[in-house]
């Protein structure tokens, strides 16, 4: 059975699953797909191309599926993915793609995005992630599995947040941050292995011992980035948190913090 409270406006067009919830006056558009078990609270608004998966939690206040905030670009035919089992709370908002861009903003599964947070167009999210109350990601923006995003941190357009990272509250983000880290400030800098983020989500102690040393040569050296990459690809063993790192890297477009 679909609720939907009499207060709300729900276009006819719009495909909700079974079990869904819709809030006191909550507003949903004509292209909006709602997968089944989705609880949308009161006075939402979601428009656009937006496709929100099963299970999720869409609390008050939330926009989804905005137009992108660049100037003469209307972006009318891109989209907004949201993955099963997202939790978006009050007053967040998620922009869809831009023409311009990869023409989807893209949540994976399982997210947990806080008040007040801002998905801008164009970013990639990946599973698992946290962005807490008052981040905000500009657009192009890439967060990989399990990374988590501080409080009131801002993320630079373009910018990769590798797979376990912690950004800490307040930092300004404009160079990629690589897997497996702790970054803070203003701008962030690397401080250090999330070894309890690693060890909380299972990664083996031996993995954590590598990924150390090869800390210790990207970012306690005189080497450069280049000169670290080379050391770690011959001293350090290859696992596949390593190899992730290392590829991560290399792919860096804007550089890494560090």
């Amino acid at each position: 059975m679909i609720q939907i409270h009499p207060s709300a406006v729900v276009a006819p067009e719009a495909k909700l699953g079974p079990d869904c919830s819709v809030g006191a006056f909550s507003v949903i558009g004509p292209d909006v797909t709602v997968g089944s078990g989705t609880a949308i609270g009161s006075h939402a608004l979601i428009e656009g191309i937006t496709e929100i998966g099963e299970r999720c939690q869409i609390f008050s206040h939330v926009v989804l599926g905005a137009v992108p905030q660049i100037f003469h670009d209307r972006s009318e035919m891109t989209r907004l993915v949201i993955g099963d089992e997202t939790v978006i709370r009050e007053f967040a908002s998620v922009h869809r793609g831009s023409s311009k861009g990869r023409g989807a903003t893209v949540l994976g599964r399982r997210n947990y995005i806080m008040a007040y947070a801002h998905i801008a167009h164009d970013c990639l999210l990946r599973d698992d992630v946290v962005i807490v109350s008052q981040a905000g990601l500009a657009g192009h923006v890439e967060v990989e599995d399990r990374a988590v995003i501080g409080g009131q941190a801002g993320i630079h357009q373009f910018v990769r947040i590798g797979q376990y990272a912690m950004v800490g509250a307040c930092s300004a983000v404009s160079q990629d941050i690589p897997p497996f880290v702790k970054a803070q400030g203003d701008r962030a800098k690397c401080f250090g292995l999330n070894t309890v983020g690693l060890r909380r989500h299972g990664v083996c102690q031996e993995a954590i011992l590598r990924l150390k040393q090869a800390y210790r040569l990207l970012f306690l050296s005189n080497l450069n980035t280049s000169q670290a990459l080379e050391r770690i690809a011959s001293d350090v063993s290859a696992c596949p948190e390593i190899d992730h790192l290392i590829h991560f890297i290399k792919l860096s477009t804007r550089g890494i913090a560090r």
